[in-house]
């Protein structure tokens, strides 16, 4: 605030509030001068009364014109012209200095003590007034008050000499108090500016800063929607011709390989769908369906996916699961998503020792702890290891660590539900997440899923017609390949038209058609079934397939009615939805 600018600044602001003032203080000077006038009328002459406020109200006309005149100017967030209005405003107030300053000459002219009693009074609160009002700018005080005190002080010098000097000192100690007064305003309102001004810089640059940070996160996003399509179609097509190749490599010496290849692909995968989740939990697609949900299924599933995780690195895995009865009112599958990030994390991070599930019942909340002898978190990092890609002793990201995305995505899952999470936790003691859930009355038991009863009632789609849509030459020829080897007639296009056109040519009615979300010239998924299910006249299921992790793509394809599945999509995965959608045996 200390360069030119700053005082720049500074100035103008000195400036507009002696003109927000200017009303009241022309204002406060004509009346003051007009009681005087009536006041001394009879003791002064009525010549030098009619003079002195004929000079009065020339200074408040003169006045009044310069505020309206200047209004404009210095009433906008960026004033101008101030330099001029500051120096017009210095001429009235050096004229109503010498004004008042010309009243206190009277003792020349009047020798009665009447006129000293009403003149000094006025003169004095006219001084202190003139401090409050004008210590804004020392320029402008320095030029009402001299003039104002210095001709009282040649008055009063002329007056008896047994009145002389009380009135000098009077008039000195005036002085000298209306200065103090003026210089300890004059800083208080400094310091304010600064820091009003320091504040609002701190402000704009916090306001910068912002945009710049939300410029970068989506930047970030587009990045990750644009390298994450490109990146994903190959991943796609390399999970669908390797599971396609999987039947034919039978030897023994060769398993270990297709075992490391089938972990390489899936590693990839959960990374990919990692940032997927982030992508869909910043867009907002994701909606909860929050029900009554028996905390000990939820538990035993995570027990039965972990357990062996955890032995075969050599840890020991309890679960105290709660009682049958217990309920929480939750979204299952959000919650399932957060428990199983939390014992995942907890694995991972511990090298020896125990991790420990536990369910602890309150009075109406659930308290679900995941547990672990680890290293532990020192406290200042609690907040850290919640954002995304935080990791604290991964510094040559190890991929068998993980990539620093599942506390951030219980984080986020944590808001979505209300499901407060806490961290207890210090270095060399391991650490205790834990998740508080509103508790609730169990609900009905729940029956098997339509894709479990699809799946139980369906286990081949052999003879299936499935149509598919996508303009990577790639995943088409690996859908095609995964597809022969399942037993289903697969019709493949690069385009809508391309597909309508072979459908014709072939007189083929597809049961399901699958498209990738983002096709040549501009056109979506969405569109491309839409116009396949006109060409068959009646309504057949459709899946979307999308490598997009932009959020408004998110949420077009979670709008568009169809099943979404995401890049790289697992056949199992594929294979479970579309025996789903053909739920039914064959006519």
């Amino acid at each position: 605030m200390h360069n030119a600018t700053g005082s720049a600044r500074i100035r103008a602001e000195q400036v507009r509030l002696i003109y927000r003032n200017y009303p009241f203080t022309l204002s406060a000077n004509f009346v003051l001068s007009v009681l005087m006038i009536g006041a001394l009328w009879g003791d002064v002459p009525a010549g030098v009364l009619l003079g002195w406020g004929a000079f009065s109200g020339t200074i408040t006309m003169k006045g009044a014109w310069d505020f309206l005149h200047y209004r404009r100017a210095l009433s906008g967030p960026t004033p101008t012209a101030v330099d001029v209005a500051a120096r017009r405003f210095g001429e009235i107030a050096w004229c109503t200095g010498a004004m008042w300053g010309g009243a206190g000459l009277s003792p020349f002219l009047v020798a009665s003590p009447h006129v000293h009693q009403v003149l000094f009074p006025a003169i004095t609160g006219m001084a202190f007034g003139g401090a409050a009002f004008l210590s804004t700018d020392r320029r402008l005080f320095y030029g009402y008050i001299v003039p104002m005190l210095g001709l009282t002080l040649v008055g009063v010098a002329g007056m008896d000499e047994g009145n002389r000097p009380l009135f000098i000192g009077l008039t000195l100690a005036l002085a000298f108090a209306t200065l103090a007064f003026a210089h300890n305003v004059h800083a208080m309102i400094q310091r304010s500016l600064v820091l009003r001004f320091e504040n609002m810089d701190l402000i704009d640059a916090l306001k910068l800063q912002k945009e710049q940070a939300d410029y970068a996160n989506l930047s970030k996003s587009r990045f990750l929607a644009a390298a994450s399509h490109d990146l994903r179609q190959p991943m796609h097509a390399l999970g669908l011709l390797f599971e396609s190749l999987r039947p034919h490599i039978a030897d023994e010496p060769s398993q270990h390989l297709v075992q490391s290849i089938t972990t390489t692909i899936h590693t990839l995968e959960d990374l990919f769908n990692a940032l997927l989740d982030i992508s869909k939990l910043d867009a907002g697609v994701i909606q909860c369906d929050v029900q009554a949900v028996l905390l000990h299924r939820t538990l035993a599933r995570i027990e039965a996916e972990f357990r062996p995780v955890a032995e075969r690195k050599g840890l020991r895995f309890a679960m105290h699961a709660p009682a049958q009865g217990v309920a929480v009112r939750s979204d299952p599958a959000l919650l399932d998503r957060m428990v199983r990030n939390l014992v995942n994390n907890a694995i991972q991070h511990t090298r020896q020792g125990t991790v420990l599930v536990a369910c602890r019942p309150r009075a109406g909340t659930v308290l679900v702890q995941v547990r672990d002898s680890g290293p532990g978190i020192p406290p200042e990092l609690h907040k850290e290891i919640f954002q995304e890609f935080y990791q604290i002793q991964n510094l040559e990201r190890d991929r068998s660590n993980g990539v620093g995305l599942g506390l951030a995505i219980v984080e986020r899952l944590s808001r979505m539900l209300n499901h407060p999470v806490s961290l207890r936790s210090s270095p060399g003691c391991g650490s205790t997440f834990t998740v508080e859930l509103p508790r609730s009355a169990p609900g009905p038991a729940a029956a098997a899923t339509p894709m479990a009863q699809a799946i139980d009632s369906l286990q081949s789609l052999r003879g299936r017609s499935i149509a598919a849509i996508d303009d990577d030459p790639i995943v088409l020829d690996s859908m095609r390949e995964l597809f022969v080897h399942w037993g289903c007639s697969l019709t493949a296009a690069a385009s809508a038209d391309e597909l309508l056109a072979k459908l014709t040519a072939e007189g083929i009615v597809p049961e399901v058609v699958i498209s990738d979300y983002r096709l040549r010239n501009g056109e979506t998924g969405a569109q491309a079934i839409a116009r396949v299910v006109s060409f068959c006249g009646h309504p057949i299921p459709g899946v979307l397939v999308t490598g997009d992790t932009a959020p408004e793509r998110l949420r077009e394809a979670a709008q568009s009615g169809h099943a979404v599945l995401h890049k790289p999509v697992r056949p199992g995965k594929l294979r479970a939805l579309l025996l789903h959608l053909l739920d039914g045996p064959l006519p």
